[in-house]
């Protein structure tokens, strides 16, 4: 018992080391939770909805607790959230109209709405519970949802004539329903069995403005408050109805009025700077205007709970001091590029429109440390669209913007900026701070190659470890001032990639930075072997470990085999990928736009599309291993806009048009020597169903695991630097409770290396 009881110390000791957040196969979201929308109490947990999913404070162990499509949720982008305590169902209502009910563990899902062909507005704008029933005012109308039968019960389109309206919201005074909506107030009797018809919703014509908009509507101590979005003048109006006649509900108009609502006795008053609260006396607190408030509730303790526009959750200790409550993550879910060295991930979001025209957005740089997010943000700086790490020194990075040169950063904090000033980077405007960063990309000797777009004659640039730097001459060899994506190949080529349809542009400066006689250079169109054009309409590329380039363009995959040759062969062309899909031959993602390539350590292939996900591809691109969409994974949008991946752990992170998710893959790069290698979980405990990972190894090494007798239980190739085993034997039986041994060893057995398992079952 004691040796046992060593043992699991010792392993214990080493797992708890190197375990990293995810296992093999697993997801994680790294999405803002800044910017809260609505806020849901069910007892002890408070929920709050934001722009991308929902988490909840439990106010029983104080802990933070995400909920997105990694723990099961159908879709991304939250729109509205509220919690029926009756049936302990909580509603969540998304940006594109779709629905999920979560009761206890499980979630039940209602796409009704969202595949509905519906001309217009689908927006799920808020939910009335009554009873079993929920009432979805929405852009179009309102809809009923039985929440016991979980499908939708009635649609009712209460514009005049049956038109669609946008309904914003809807109350009840238990005899009638008031709608507010974009025309006006409409009324109609609660329990009336004729709702679908139009005709029994009454337009209030003795309501002010009673043609106008009124977005926010409740009923509270036997009145009616109606909130008038005056979009004019910016001062927005509360009309009180007591019955018999409208008033306001004092002389001073409101500015900016988010919404009403009433819980625990109260009416709730948020406005875009501050909140005010009512109670059932008629007396008034009025919250500090350091808010961005958009929605409120009480708890069962009295204490109140705001979805803030910033701050995510926050609770009111006093009228003027609030504790904020989110998970860590970015910004926000804006995403163009990224870098990943040394676990240290970079994420930037700016770029530029299809014309490569700038936008304006402010610079902001996402910085994902320790499995913890920060983030750089200024408006000094704009439009930052690519972002490198230096693999030599992962604590320093580089963001290009596309106006404002290069940003350095070190351990995450901005450092300096290097432009026309300060480097041989060119502005497009002699004289003035406007360089344009196209590409970045270091070479063996950690020396930081820049592209830049310019109206001159240096488009390319250097900085040398030394911190000196040079400039090529080559303005007039490519037919385009803008320029993208900079590749530095194993033959130290520099592959530039020229957008707007012109194709690429590759050279070869021989280590003389100041020589350019010697140089190489090419422009080229990306040809078959018959010499036609395939396509330069290109969007991506990268170098495999074979030293082929692989392109990523409106037409698909295209490899060039022989990138050696750039500069001397005669007959230089790129070439499809002919695949297999159900008998028939195609070529590689043909009809699709490859926005993202990137190589792991097995040499396969991450690729990702405009409109269709990501896909896994085999080495030779030839057979698809994995494709990841909306549909049938956690994957937050099919529209990828950048892939990077972590060689270390094999946590493969994509950028997409909603924000940032991880994906942990199979394989990692593969070392020198066997130096840290290690397996998690280690120990295998009775309970753990997943997979076993042996990591830290020589590339692509045999993996032979035995019993402690010696008999071959489980063989395998590590896939870069990493093997994977299911903890089965070969006849698929779950092995037996004891130690096993690995044995690792490259093709010629120069490099060995034998580690443990302990398995408890």
């Amino acid at each position: 018992m004691k040796i046992y009881q060593l043992l699991v110390f010792t392993f214990f000791l080493i797992f708890s080391n190197v375990f990293s957040q995810i296992g093999v196969g697993e997801w994680r979201d790294h999405l803002p939770y800044s910017r809260g929308n609505k806020v849901a109490v069910a007892g002890n947990k408070i929920y709050c909805a934001t722009e991308s999913n929902v988490f909840y404070y439990n106010k029983s162990d104080e802990s933070v607790n995400k909920i997105s499509k990694v723990h099961g949720l159908s879709d991304i982008g939250v729109s509205s959230i509220a919690y029926n305590s009756e049936y302990d169902v909580l509603f969540i209502a998304y940006s594109n109209a779709n629905i999920d009910l979560i009761s206890g563990q499980t979630i039940y899902n209602i796409p009704d709405i969202k595949r509905k062909q519906i001309t217009g507005n689908k927006t799920i704008n808020n939910i009335l519970f009554i009873d079993q029933f929920a009432y979805l005012s929405c852009g179009f109308g309102i809809v009923v949802v039985d929440i016991e039968k979980k499908e939708i019960k009635d649609t009712y389109i209460i514009g005049s004539n049956g038109s669609q309206i946008n309904v914003y919201e809807l109350t009840t005074d238990n005899t009638y329903f008031y709608a507010a909506t974009e025309k006006g107030i409409f009324k109609a009797e609660k329990n009336s069995q004729f709702l679908v018809n139009y005709v029994y919703w009454d337009h209030l014509n003795d309501a002010p403005q009673n043609n106008r908009e009124y977005n926010s509507i409740a009923y509270f101590n036997n009145k009616l408050y109606a909130a008038y979005n005056d979009s004019e003048s910016g001062k927005d109006t509360i009309f009180v109805f007591d019955g018999a006649l409208w008033n306001f509900l004092d002389t001073a108009n409101f500015k900016n009025i988010i919404g009403l609502s009433v819980s625990n006795n109260h009416l709730i008053i948020c406005q875009s700077y501050g909140l005010s609260t009512i109670n059932s006396s008629g007396y008034t607190s009025d919250y500090s205007n350091s808010l961005r408030p958009m929605h409120a509730e009480f708890d069962s303790d009295n204490n109140l709970w705001i979805a803030d526009r910033y701050y995510g959750l926050r609770k009111a200790k006093n009228t003027t001091s609030f504790e904020p409550y989110f998970p860590n993550g970015p910004y926000s879910n804006n995403v163009v590029n990224m870098d990943v060295q040394g676990s240290n991930l970079y994420a930037v979001a700016g770029g530029v429109d299809v014309s490569w025209h700038t936008l304006g957005n402010k610079a902001e740089v996402n910085i994902f440390i320790n499995n913890e997010w920060r983030t750089y943000r200024t408006g000094t700086y704009k439009d930052i669209m690519r972002v490198i790490v230096d693999p030599s020194n992962p604590t320093k990075a580089y963001a290009g913007s596309f106006n404002y040169g290069i940003l350095e950063f070190k351990n995450g904090d901005f450092v300096r900026v290097y432009d026309e000033s300060n480097s041989t980077l060119q502005s497009v405007i002699p004289g003035q701070k406007y360089v344009k960063i196209g590409g970045m990309a270091f070479d063996s000797e950690n020396n930081l190659w820049v592209s830049v777009s310019s109206d001159g004659d240096k488009p390319v640039s250097v900085m040398l470890t030394d911190g000196t730097w040079h400039a090529f001459n080559y303005g007039s060899l490519f037919n385009n001032f803008v320029t993208s994506e900079i590749l530095v190949t194993q033959y130290n080529h520099k592959w530039i990639l020229i957008p707007r349809g012109v194709g690429l542009f590759a050279f070869d400066e021989k280590g003389t930075y100041e020589d350019l006689t010697d140089d190489d250079t090419k422009e080229f169109s990306v040809l078959d072997e018959i010499g036609k054009v395939i396509t330069n309409d290109i969007y991506s590329f990268a170098e495999d470990l074979d030293g082929d380039i692989w392109l990523g363009t409106n037409k698909g995959i295209l490899v060039y085999y022989d990138a050696e040759n750039v500069f001397t062969g005669d007959n230089f062309y790129a070439q499809k990928i002919i695949i297999e899909i159900d008998g028939n031959t195609q070529y590689l993602l043909e009809t699709e736009i490859v926005t993202a390539i990137e190589i792991d350590g097995a040499n396969r292939k991450w690729i990702g599309t405009q409109s269709a996900g990501v896909f896994l591809m085999s080495a030779d691109g030839t057979e698809q291993i994995l494709n990841f969409n909306t549909e049938n994974s956690p994957l937050i949008s099919d529209n990828i806009t950048s892939i990077s991946i972590d060689h270390i752990t094999g946590e493969v992170y994509f950028g997409t048009s909603k924000g940032i998710i991880s994906y942990k893959s199979t394989a990692t790069m593969g070392d020198e020597d066997f130096n840290e290698v290690y397996v998690y979980p280690n120990p295998v405990k009775h309970d753990y169903s997943g997979l076993i990972t042996v990591t830290g190894l020589v590339a692509n090494v045999n993996v032979k695991i035995t019993d402690i007798t010696g008999n071959i239980v489980y063989e395998v190739t590590a896939e870069g630097g990493q093997a994977i085993w299911d903890g089965n034997d070969f006849s698929g039986n779950r092995v037996h409770t004891g130690v096993y041994l690995v044995f690792c060893s490259n093709e010629d057995g120069s490099k060995t290396h034998i580690t443990k398992i302990l398995f408890i079952n």
